[in-house]
This record gives structure tokens, sequence and C-alpha cells, in this order.
């Protein structure tokens, strides 16, 4: 009844002035705050860190979505997700910035969905993450870290995606296209777009797997930019390329969850702008993750996270380690604590977080070099 008054509330406060049909509305969301001590370390140059306190919010989120059964097993579909950072030092409180869509829905032939959503290549091995969402999330290393310039792990305006039901009940493949620059609209302004696509496979015994591949068909100017470089000439007619292909690997046993996951990037971006080589970006990433429940209530979690050289240079790679404790109060909300370090080679500047807007503020560094850590009480609840 709550959750019908709620739906009903904020229809009113959105739609234009008419009645509203909210039966087939339902409202959802999580509030995950967090208290964190947060040690930014001491950078290779030798500048030193602070230690800061702040209330974060780690992706408190509240959506609203629906459906409406259009026969012959067909459904339409829609959701309309939204971050909220209560009590943190991050404000970017817009409607619908998570998975926002609407599609149609078929048992039998799939799902096809359009607007703001999750790439497959993302959803491929998102659940392997234990700390997902907070401030120990495997984002601050994997799916392209800081160096690549459109994120891989990431959330995209632009999508068409389709989603295939279960085959011979193993397999569910996924596949979306999304244009990247739909504000460019001449002949001098570059067509920037990715295909993702991944395989997710239950193989039974409590082995899961999946295998995701990603490219992004970037115009010079993007690349430019991001790196800081003029091209060599002003006319190229050849645009770069990033790309990754990630593999992940799962088992579940009894009170024990294992988790693993391999990610390989690479690019054309060195010869596109002039700089000698053809891979400026290109690098290897793992995260190997592991929960075992103590009790019905109770969890040990612990993950170790490794960035490679960025293309081989020294001092370019990074680490993390992460350790926590979970314990659930009732079925909806929980209480956790975690400790998290993140050690950068001495040229590396990696940072603590997803890099997004979602966990609570800006996290930083001393400089390149930097080891930062963090300690982390939280409340979770979802409703």
């Amino acid at each position: 009844m709550q959750k019908k008054i709620i739906a009903l509330a904020i229809a009113a406060a959105i739609s234009a002035p008419a009645f509203a049909d909210t039966s087939n509305v339902t409202v959802y969301g999580k509030f995950d705050m967090s208290y964190d001590s947060i040690k930014t370390g001491t950078a290779t140059a030798g500048t030193q860190g602070i230690t800061s306190n702040r209330v974060s919010s780690n992706t408190t989120l509240i959506g609203l979505k629906g459906s409406e059964d259009l026969g012959d097993g067909v459904s339409a579909i829609w959701q309309i997700e939204s971050l909220v950072t209560p009590g943190s030092t991050n404000t970017a409180n817009t409607f619908g910035t998570r998975n926002t869509f609407a599609g149609l829905s078929s048992a039998a032939a799939g799902t096809v969905v359009l607007g703001r959503h999750d790439t497959p290549y993302k959803i491929s091995t998102r659940a392997l993450d234990i700390f997902g969402d907070g401030i120990a999330d495997n984002r601050a290393i994997m799916g392209g870290g800081v160096k690549a310039v459109a994120s891989f792990d990431g959330r995209q305006d632009q999508v068409v995606a389709y989603i295939s039901p279960k085959l011979g009940g193993v397999a569910t493949l996924a596949v979306g296209y999304v244009n990247l620059s739909p504000t460019n609209n001449t002949s001098a302004q570059s067509k920037d777009s990715a295909w993702s696509m991944a395989g997710m496979f239950d193989i039974g015994s409590g082995f899961g797997a999946s295998l995701a591949y990603e490219v992004h068909d970037l115009g010079t100017g993007t690349v430019a930019a991001a790196i800081g470089a003029v091209p060599a000439t002003t006319n190229m007619i050849n645009a770069a390329k990033e790309k990754a292909t990630k593999l992940g690997l799962s088992y579940v046993q009894d009170a024990f969850t294992v988790g693993f996951a391999y990610e390989k990037t690479s690019d054309n971006a060195g010869a596109v702008v002039g700089t000698g080589g053809s891979n400026l970006f290109g690098h290897n990433d793992y995260y190997l993750s592991g929960k075992y429940m103590v009790s019905a209530s109770d969890a040990v979690k612990l993950a170790y996270g490794h960035a490679g050289q960025i293309n081989g240079a020294t001092g370019s790679d990074a680490k993390q380690v992460s350790v926590g404790y979970d314990h659930s109060l009732s079925k909806r909300t929980s209480v956790y604590a975690l400790y998290t370090k993140l050690s950068n080679g001495t040229t590396a500047a990696y940072v603590l977080g997803s890099g997004t807007a979602s966990i609570g503020g800006a996290t930083t560094i001393a400089g390149a070099g930097a080891s930062p850590s963090a300690l982390a009480f939280g409340l979770k609840h979802t409703f």
C-alpha cells in the first residue's frame, strides 16, 4: 500500500494535469550510506597526502518501473531510475541518471530496450564485484580505468540493446549499439559509436562463466583531446578505435562464493594522433574475489585486483586489496565494515571508487605513485 501511495504522489508530481493510472507502477530503491575515513597517500614526488572523513552515499537510488501485457506473451516495459546523494559532498541528483528506458519483452523471443542502460560488457561481470558501488569498487582499475577514452564498464546514453531469453537453459546473449556523439551533425564532427556484446553461461554444479567484447569507434578529435596531443595532420581519414575483451568465472558452493574476471584493452590511438606506436592505453587487468558466509547473517569478504602496465610503461601498474564484513539485520537491512588500499606504481594515478558520481564526492590522491586507502562503516537498506 505504501509503495502505491508513493507511486501516485510521484506520478502526480511529474505528469500533466490529468489523472494518471498507476496500477502498473512499482517503486523500488536502495539506501547505502557510509562513514569513510580516507587517506590520499604520498606521491612519488614526495607530496604528502591527507586524511579526510566524510559521509558518503554509495549508489543510493530510487526507481519507478512497470509493464503492460500486450498479449501473445509480449509486454511493454519501462523504467526510470535516479541517483540520490543524501548527506554526500556530491550533489548530482538528476532525474533518470541511471538505467532509464522503454522496450518490449517476450519470454520466448527476448527483450529490446532503448534509452540509457548498462552495456552488455558491463552486465557480464558486475555481479562478481563483491564490493560493488562503494569505495572498494573494482572499477577503480577495471573497465579501462583511467586509460580509456570512453568507459568500457559503463552506463551509456543512446543505447539500443537486445537480451535473449535463456537459451537451452544455459546461455543468455546480449548485444548493444551506442551512439557516443548524438549532437554531432556536420561532416566536420566525428561520428563516435560503440558496439557491446556478451554471453553469460550457467554451466551447472555452481559454475558460471561470461565472455564479453566492446569496441569504440572514436573520432580523431576525441582522442587528441583525451591524451592532450595534437594530430600529426589536420585531415585524418581513419578514426581511432579502442576495444576490450573480458572473461568472467564464478563458483558458488554452500557458504563459499568465488569470482574471477580478466580483461584486456587495446587501441590504435598512437598511430592516429601521430605520437609513434599504436597502442597508447592498452593493458591487462584482473580481479579475484571470495566470500564466506560465517552464519546465515554474517559474511567475510576478500578481493584483490591488479591493473597491468599501460603499454608496457614501467611504473604504470596498480593493485588493490579489499577486506570486509557484512551483517544482516533483516531481509532488507544490513550493516558492514570494509578496508581497501590501492597501491599505484611510480607513475600511475588510479583513485578509489568507481570513478562515477555514484560514490559520494571525488576521491583524490596526493599525486602519481600515491597509495590511497579507506576505512568505511555503512548501512544498507533496500525497498
